[in-house]
């Protein structure tokens, strides 16, 4: 949701579901819902996904926020992902200086080379200079 910035009753709509149903999903301690398979179905053709992806849960990524949350502009790694697929330039910035630029086009693919004049006021100036000197390389191949 927080990557498609979708609501609540976005995905009411997208599942054929009512409001209140898409509240109980959400209400589960152990983060399991219950849903009827066409739920499913429509929801996953709907948001354009496998309906094996909804399926799955969803990896711990709490231990990548020291990296990526150390000063607080972004809460949570959930907005940071947002952030990131709305192609936010400080974004950009944090996941290039954090991961490099292979890494981060396996990320979100070609922005992360294609955008770096604009983003690369944002990265630290250390990281920054060695940066510069390998883009020319990374975007040769794109």
């Amino acid at each position: 949701m927080a990557i498609k910035g979708y609501r609540r009753a976005d995905l009411s709509r997208l599942a054929g579901v009512s409001k209140a149903a898409v509240c109980k999903w959400f209400k589960s301690a152990d983060g399991i819902c219950n849903m009827e398979v066409r739920t499913l179905l429509t929801l996953a053709k709907n948001l354009g996904v496998e309906p094996r992806e909804l399926m799955d849960r969803p990896e711990d990524i709490s231990y990548l926020e020291p990296h990526f949350l150390w000063d607080r502009s972004y809460p949570s790694m959930e907005s940071f992902v947002g952030a990131l697929s709305l192609k936010q330039l400080p974004a950009i910035a944090r996941l290039i200086q954090m991961t490099g630029f292979h890494e981060a086009a396996h990320v979100i693919g070609k922005p992360a080379i294609d955008l770096f004049p604009r983003y690369k006021k944002y990265i630290k100036p250390a990281r920054r200079r060695a940066l510069e000197v390998i883009w020319p390389l990374y975007r040769s191949k794109s």
